[in-house]
Order: C-alpha cells, then sequence, then structure tokens
C-alpha cells in the first residue's frame, strides 16, 4: 500500500516536457555528452504524440548514437532516432521546426550512414516560412544557420537577420 501511495504521489512532482526547456537543453547537447545523455533521459520515455517533441527526441538519439560504444547500439539509436524524425515530419509535415531539427541531423550525419536526402527540402521550407515563426522558432534558426550550418549561404543567413 505504502508503495502504491509513493507511486501516486511521485506522478505530481514529474514535471512536464516543457519545449522552451528541450529547445535549450538539444543546442546545448550538440557537442557535449552529458548534455545530450541529460536530454536523452528527459525524452527516452515520451510517447504522447506532440510531433515537435517527437522530432526532438529522434534527434536526441541519433546524437546519443555518437556515445554508445557498442556498434550494435549506435545502430539501434540511429536508426530509432531516424524513424522518430520522419515521424515528426509524416505527422506535420509544415511544421518549420521539425524540418529544422531533421536538417541539423542530417547535416551532421556521417556521409556512410546515408542520411542526407532532405538537406536542401528542409532548406528551402525553413527560408520560405521563416517569417511566419514565432521568436523562439526564428532564433533557433537564426542560431543555427549563423554559428552551426555550412548549407546556408552568406545571402540566406542575410535574409534571415532582416
Amino acid at each position: 500500500m505504502k508503495i502504491l501511495v509513493a507511486l501516486v504521489l511521485s506522478c505530481f512532482w514529474i514535471s512536464p516536457i516543457d519545449l522552451s526547456t528541450i529547445r535549450a537543453d538539444f543546442e546545448k547537447a550538440e557537442n557535449s555528452k552529458a548534455n545530450t545523455e541529460h536530454i536523452y533521459n528527459l525524452l527516452k520515455g515520451y510517447d504522447k504524440g506532440d510531433p515537435v517533441i517527437q522530432a526532438y527526441k529522434g534527434a536526441v538519439y541519433s546524437l546519443q548514437a555518437r556515445y554508445a560504444t557498442e556498434k550494435n547500439d549506435k545502430k539501434e539509436l540511429f536508426v530509432a532516432g531516424v524513424k522518430d524524425i520522419e515521424a515528426a515530419v509524416e505527422n506535420a509535415p509544415n511544421n518549420v521546426e521539425i524540418r529544422l531539427v531533421r536538417l541539423i541531423i542530417q547535416e551532421n550525419t556521417p556521409k556512410m550512414l546515408k542520411y542526407k536526402m532532405d538537406i536542401e527540402t528542409d532548406k528551402k521550407m525553413i527560408l520560405a516560412n521563416f517569417s511566419a515563426q514565432n521568436t523562439a522558432v526564428k532564433g533557433l534558426i537564426k542560431r543555427y544557420a549563423t554559428k552551426r550550418s555550412a548549407v546556408f549561404t552568406a545571402s540566406e543567413i542575410d535574409k534571415l537577420s532582416k
């Protein structure tokens, strides 16, 4: 009985997944094993159906694959990540943030994994719909395009800055 009460009470202290926190953690995770593990642990049990969070979950699985020591674990994490990202795109094909997440992973994936086929399509969609995005998503796009991406040209970055 005590275990049941403790379990029920613990459910009230579990914080809901917050998209702004996920965005911030994802930006920090790209080059940090500790940050990648933190957001991985936050999202690994997520299955609530929000396609944006699903895309981030997939991206984090793909990032976590870098740190797996076994070849099979690397493959399983990467494949699971790609599956979640592609499901998110399928569920919300016009969502620019999801396209940005996919672009980030595809741009940073080794060529041998052959997961680079949508970079140009996603970049075009991001550029075409940039002005309609909220401030948070615009900030993500600008920071990625200017500081970490090699696919955005100088003129495209200028358009994002206006």
